[in-house]
């Protein structure tokens, strides 16, 4: 595990670079971005949700391939995003998805109210001094039952740096204090693991059911 490090920008500051990045690259990324082979752990989430059953993806870019599969599956999909540019790429993707632009972080969602929330490469780029707030508030939007399934990093980082010619931003905990701000959530834990891209990165997962 490499050594933490920290930029000093604040939560608000870290959210504006991310968001303008994004804004700018978002053709770009969808062009470009290897789509990593995550179809292990999002079938292990759809396996748990019943039919039509209410999804929220968070971070959900251009709404594939998280939106698309959960369409595919014949459940109510909603996804939150705050780069208006991936916004507009997702309603040409996914037209039969509900899209919210916002930053999660702010987000005032019904509570149990939805049956799965699923998030693949958002969290990373949220300060992670939000991250007991969003476990928490993704915890008040389940119904009893509802599970999540959080894609996170393998370490504790945060750093600035170019990215695809524009500035952005990432912020995570190890995955010992990720596991453990789910648990403080109120969840139970149906897996973690670490599961490698391909592409020299390491996602961690944690599955976990609103009891």
């Amino acid at each position: 595990m490499g050594p933490k490090r920290t930029h000093g920008k604040s939560p608000d500051e870290h959210s504006r670079i991310v968001r303008d990045g994004y804004d700018k690259i978002a053709h770009q990324y969808m062009q470009e971005r290897e789509q990593y082979c995550n179809d292990k752990e999002i079938q292990e989430f759809i396996n748990r949700l019943h039919e039509k059953a209410r999804v929220l993806d968070i971070g959900c870019g251009g709404g594939v391939p998280v939106l698309k599969m959960m369409l595919e599956n014949g459940f109510i999909a909603t996804g939150i995003d705050f780069s208006k540019t991936m916004l507009e790429i997702a309603k040409k993707n996914v037209p039969d998805a509900h899209l919210i632009h916002g930053d999660v972080t702010k987000a005032d969602f019904e509570s149990n109210f939805f049956d799965g929330i699923i998030s693949t490469y958002a969290i990373i780029h949220i300060h992670k001094s939000l991250h007991p707030v969003i476990y928490a508030q993704i915890y008040k939007w389940l119904k009893p039952g509802g599970v999540m399934l959080m894609g996170t990093s393998w370490s504790d980082w945060e750093e600035i740096a170019e990215y695809m010619g524009v500035d952005m931003a990432w912020s995570h905990p190890a995955p010992d204090t990720s596991l453990q701000m789910v648990k403080n959530a109120g969840f139970e834990v149906i897996f973690d693991r670490l599961v490698p891209t391909g592409n020299n990165e390491t996602v961690y997962w944690i599955l976990a059911r609103k009891n």
